[in-house]
């Protein structure tokens, strides 16, 4: 690689034509500018200049160093530029989050494209754990997730509570001797076991949320491992399909229920506890964001709220 200060000093001694010149813009002496220019040509190993008494003449070898040293000196400027460059509503935001939150934020955010077009929304549906570990990796800039992460890697803001939903099927729970949910001698345990978990990537996890925080002694009963399993699906578009048909219960965030057209043939469980999981914003600590975020961490903390 060619000494950058060499290239500074041969760029001045070609502009300027003369040593004295360039010693004075260097503020270095003569035999400074000398040694400079003797150096790269040794580096080049070519001739790089003519001396014509107090001037010089580039040689074509010198006029291609010359040309390459401007146009390092303009990339070096331009990145330096690009540096603190921040526009507020300009380049690619991405935002990593579950369906559920998906639904619920992307609208929002593709309203605040609309508003300014140069602003790049990219919202990645991901599992919690996909989530954490893509922070860390600086795979994704900011993410949104359930509970307090408990990595130092991971900085995190509250953003609200999300409500989650034991969600049944209307029918099944209407024919059946166990729909009057409200009285003592209904016993939700018998309806899950009858029914079976439709399970999906966070199934367990929020059964298990749901048990323990919904005040219903039935329900601590349960063994979200193994419990009988009627179906297994990851698109949480699909997930309460088969629960509108029959083939099983399964655990949601309730707000999912807005973003189907079955919700008709669906019926949520009231618990003696309303059950919520807290969201937060992560992102790496110690790391500020580029000024874009702002709109788009504003808009999420809206619709989350």
């Amino acid at each position: 690689m060619l000494n950058p200060i060499w290239l500074d000093t041969f760029i001045t001694l070609a502009e300027t034509g003369h040593f004295t010149r360039t010693a004075e813009q260097r503020f270095m002496t003569q035999p400074g500018v000398s040694q400079h220019i003797k150096k790269l040509e040794e580096a080049c190993e070519c001739q790089l200049v003519v001396r014509l008494g107090k001037g010089i003449q580039l040689t074509e070898q010198g006029r291609r160093v010359f040309e390459y040293a401007k146009s390092q000196q303009h990339q070096e400027q331009n990145f330096i530029a690009s540096l603190k460059f921040d526009e507020p509503y300009e380049g690619k935001c991405v935002v990593a989050c579950s369906g559920a939150i998906a639904q619920r934020i992307y609208p929002a955010l593709l309203a605040q494209q609309l508003k300014h077009p140069k602003l790049e929304i990219h919202v990645e549906v991901a599992p919690r754990r996909t989530i954490l570990s893509g922070i860390i990796n600086g795979i994704f800039e900011l993410g949104i997730i359930t509970n307090t992460p408990n990595v130092d890697e991971v900085s995190s803001t509250y953003l609200g509570e999300e409500s989650l939903g034991l969600i049944l099927p209307r029918e099944f729970v209407k024919h059946s001797s166990l729909f009057a949910y409200s009285q003592k001698n209904t016993n939700i345990v018998d309806t899950l076991n009858a029914l079976g978990l439709i399970n999906h990537p966070d199934a367990v996890h929020y059964l298990q949320r749901y048990i323990k925080d919904s005040g219903e002694d039935d329900l601590a009963t349960i063994n979200p491992t193994t419990l009988k399993q009627s179906g297994y699906i990851n698109q949480l578009s699909q997930i309460l399909i088969p629960v509108s048909q029959g083939l099983g219960f399964t655990v949601l965030p309730s707000s999912t229920l807005d973003f189907v057209d079955v919700a008709d043939r669906l019926t949520v469980y009231k618990p003696k506890n309303k059950v919520t999981e807290p969201l937060y914003c992560i992102q790496t600590p110690h790391s500020m964001l580029p000024a874009r975020y702002n709109v788009v961490k504003d808009t999420i903390s809206e619709v989350l709220k």
